[in-house]
């Protein structure tokens, strides 16, 4: 386990992802494993923030922290995600990801698609509001989010793999 004023492990995405994992991807996944272990008030959350926003990093980290919110209370089931440290990527984190991607795309049937999976039909529209919203924030500050493929496990027998760092 890492301390908790360490900065940010990368986040290794398996070789069979034809994807790159970009700095907008790795900044999210990583704050949301913060915020899920209670750490969301570390100053490295804030600088992290900073560094990639600008003046409008409380801005985007409250847009972020709303994005999950709604996600918690739209969601259809609970999320699998990572522990902070971890260098493997669940589905779960990729959905989301893929959700706010689309998003930023403008790919519509594709974020509809995310949505339904994602949120229970009479919260979707939370939901949508809040990703379209974080979706928006990082675009106005640079950040893009790649689409990615979501590999479905054949089993399901606990979390993937640690794939080691180059």
């Amino acid at each position: 386990m890492l301390p908790q004023n360490a900065p940010p492990p990368p986040i290794v995405v398996p070789p069979h992802s034809d994807t790159a994992f970009g700095y907008a991807e790795h900044l999210l996944i990583w704050s949301w494993r913060r915020v899920a272990a209670n750490r969301e008030m570390c100053p490295l959350v804030g600088r992290e923030f900073a560094d990639s926003c600008g003046e409008d990093a409380g801005e985007v980290f409250a847009t972020f922290c709303a994005l999950l919110r709604a996600l918690a209370f739209a969601g259809r089931r609970v999320l699998a995600v990572g522990h902070p440290g971890s260098l493997a990527v669940t589905p779960d984190e990729r959905q989301l990801l893929n959700l706010v991607a689309a998003a930023q795309d403008g790919r519509d049937t594709l974020f509809e698609a995310h949505l339904r999976w994602l949120a229970k039909p009479e919260a979707r529209e939370i939901l949508a509001i809040a990703a379209r919203g974080m979706a928006a924030a990082l675009s106005a500050n640079g950040l893009a989010l790649a689409l990615s493929p979501i590999d479905a496990p054949a089993r399901c027998d606990g979390p993937p793999a640690l794939v080691p760092a180059h």
